[in-house]
Formats: C-alpha cells, sequence, structure tokens
C-alpha cells in the first residue's frame, strides 16, 4: 500500500491534511478537526466497483492507502479512466454519488478508504480557510481535467502514454508518495491503456519505445521515470 511519514505524525488523515495544505493555509484548528473526525474504515479488493456509496450513507470517502480511479464504462463495456485516485484524494466529496451505472470508481490494487460523516464534514470544513482551501482543490482539478483532456484530444500514443506517467509522479512526488520522479510507479500496461484510450498491445509498443529512448525504464509490469525532461518534452507540454 502507498505510504506516508506524516501519516504517523497527524494520524489516519495526514495525506489528507498534506493535499489540502497544497491548495492553502490551514489554522492549527482546522487540522486538529481533520485529524479527530469520526470515520469508518472499509477496505476493498482490486478490481472492484462502486457505484455508490450506500454501505457506509451520507459520508465522505476519503482514500488513506491504495490506488483506484474514477471511470466511465461504454456501451461496449470498455472503460475509460478519468481520474487516477491517491491516497488523500475525496472519492466522492464534491460530486456526490457516481450518476449511473456506468460511471463509478475502480480498486485498483487493495485500498481502504475512511468514511466521514456528512455533517461531521460539514463542521470541519466550516472555517474560512478550509473553504478556501477546498475552493483551491476544485479549481486545480478542473484544470487538471482540462490538461487531460488536451492530451487525449491532441497527442498522438506516445505523448499520451508521457504524459499520464508524468502527471502521476509529480502527483505522488508532490505529495511525498515518491521520494523521486524515478521511483516505480503503481501502474500496470491495463491501467495505461484505460487511462490513455490506447489498447493493451499499443501501450507495450509506447512503453518499449520510451524505454529504447531513454525516457522510463524498468522491465516487466515495472515503470520508472528514468528521464523527466525528456518525458516531458514527449508528453508535448511545458510541464505535467
Amino acid at each position: 500500500m502507498l505510504q506516508l511519514h506524516t501519516v504517523h505524525e497527524v494520524g489516519l488523515f495526514g495525506l489528507l491534511i498534506a493535499k489540502i495544505r497544497m491548495h492553502g493555509e490551514l489554522t492549527e484548528r482546522d487540522v486538529i478537526a481533520i485529524r479527530d473526525a469520526p470515520y469508518s474504515l472499509v477496505d476493498y479488493q482490486r478490481n472492484h466497483r462502486i457505484t455508490n456509496f450506500r454501505k457506509v450513507p451520507r459520508s465522505v470517502h476519503v482514500l488513506t492507502s491504495g490506488l483506484a480511479c474514477l471511470s466511465i464504462v461504454a456501451s461496449d463495456g470498455r472503460r475509460q479512466i478519468t481520474r487516477l485516485l491517491l491516497p488523500g484524494d475525496f472519492c466522492n466529496a464534491f460530486d456526490a454519488q457516481p450518476l449511473a451505472s456506468l460511471e463509478g470508481i475502480d480498486i485498483l490494487v487493495p485500498s481502504r478508504m475512511a468514511a466521514i460523516p456528512d455533517n461531521a464534514f460539514r463542521q470541519i470544513s466550516g472555517s474560512v480557510s478550509m473553504q478556501h482551501a477546498l475552493f483551491a482543490m476544485v479549481i486545480d482539478a478542473a484544470a487538471s481535467a482540462r490538461s487531460v483532456i488536451a492530451s487525449l484530444g491532441r497527442g498522438d500514443a506516445r505523448g499520451r502514454v508521457a504524459f499520464l506517467l508524468c502527471d502521476l509522479a509529480q502527483r505522488m512526488t508532490a505529495r511525498g508518495l515518491l521520494s523521486t520522479p524515478g521511483d516505480p510507479l503503481p501502474l500496470r500496461q491495463d491501467h495505461i491503456a484505460d487511462a490513455t484510450g490506447l489498447t493493451s498491445v499499443h501501450v507495450n509498443r509506447m512503453l518499449a519505445q520510451l524505454r529504447q529512448e531513454g525516457l522510463v525504464s524498468g522491465g516487466g509490469t515495472i515503470v520508472q521515470i528514468a528521464d523527466v525532461t525528456g518525458l516531458r518534452v514527449a508528453a508535448g507540454l511545458q510541464h505535467c
């Protein structure tokens, strides 16, 4: 499971606190309120799909370990990953519940979520500082979504894969989930395929090409970034 040292310093919600602090200043009262929030833990196995959270109703879910994704399943059964969820990410805070059975959350590796009762979360988010930080998180998520759309809409296969790897490494490194961008990334080939709209065979070819170019390394299912600058250029964006 993905871990972060600050988890042990501020409790189960250390990753959430670290992410919110990336978007705004929190008061000591804010941190205490998050740290001491009531919650229920729910464990999920790999390949589990969540289309609602009725088992723990009226709660805000936070991923505390593992890896998951938001996804939409097309009418032909193919999955499009729209957002990878890392520890510390809200799973349903701002978009309530998935709207239909075709939309949901997929668990990519064994994962754990903490469900904070809705009334408790409203109290936690009631301060001005928390509201500013959460609003900044929403803006950042929207900007990130636009970057993904640009990558999928204008990038070739090589660029799409490069962008996904670059973006994930940046998010994980910023949050302390990777020591360096060169650490192994927790993605399988089918995850990359479903996030980029490519087939697994095509992803395999693109990873082989990126390895030949010296931009990524690792054998088998292991993917590591070997050249951050070069991969950013391959992604077709100035930064990711």
